[in-house]
């Protein structure tokens, strides 16, 4: 078992955004949470805040003249707020803060990782790890994470998309990446992102939104719009 970045690469990605106009925001389950420091300016009153893990998409209002700045940490990456030391207008800049108070298990990164393979499975994870299912799912408890069956079916079906662009056939990918079928596939999508694969394959700023660093696409990429809030 393998993680493709190494034990020093960030664990931290810091994106920002300014809501130009009122909107409604569609956020996609992504395997992370976000530090979101969001002011308006009318007022000039930051509040900072953690996001929760998303097992569905979620719509949120954005009211005009908020800015937002976030820190998505690494799949398998926790933090309590309360281990950071904020110093007054440091918030631009809380990524090097954020990095030494992040809780995180590299063994659990890695299979994290490896869940969202084609061909893993809870069970396989176990086993690799000389555990059972039970052992390896109060692991991932105790570091207050989702189960395993969660990364599993949410990285499977965000690999999955990132393949709809090659416009091979459907029922190619739906294979490709460990679904029992094309149906198959179309349901956990409308789970994960509510829509279907034929949909997304036709909604560029959709596929761009779940090409950005998260759970199975992990990058050194700092500059987003975000997608988790």
């Amino acid at each position: 078992m393998g993680h493709p970045t190494n034990k020093t690469s960030p664990r931290v990605h810091r994106w920002t955004y300014t809501v130009e106009a009122d909107e409604v925001s569609f956020v996609l389950p992504d395997g992370c949470v976000d530090i979101l420091v969001s002011s308006c300016g009318e007022t000039n009153r930051v509040l900072i805040g953690l996001t929760n893990w998303d097992f569905s998409p979620r719509q949120v209002k954005l009211k005009a003249g908020t800015s937002l700045i976030g820190y998505r940490l690494r799949p398998g990456t926790t933090i309590r707020l309360s281990d950071l030391q904020i110093e007054n207008g440091a918030h631009s800049n809380l990524g090097p803060e954020i990095e030494c108070s992040v809780r995180h298990d590299q063994e659990v990164e890695e299979i994290i990782y490896d869940l969202s393979l084609p061909g893993s499975g809870v069970e396989r994870s176990a086993k690799q790890q000389g555990v059972s299912e039970r052992t390896l799912q109060r692991r991932f408890k105790d570091l207050s994470l989702p189960p395993p069956i969660f990364w599993r079916q949410l990285g499977r079906a965000r690999r999955a998309v990132r393949a709809l662009p090659c416009r091979v056939p459907l029922s190619d990918i739906a294979f490709e990446y460990g679904f029992s079928d094309q149906a198959h596939m179309t349901r956990e999508f409308l789970r994960w992102f509510g829509r279907t694969p034929a949909q997304l394959r036709q909604d560029s700023a959709t596929l761009n939104e779940l090409a950005q660093p998260g759970l199975s696409n992990w990058s050194d990429e700092t500059v987003l719009k975000p997608v988790s809030l």
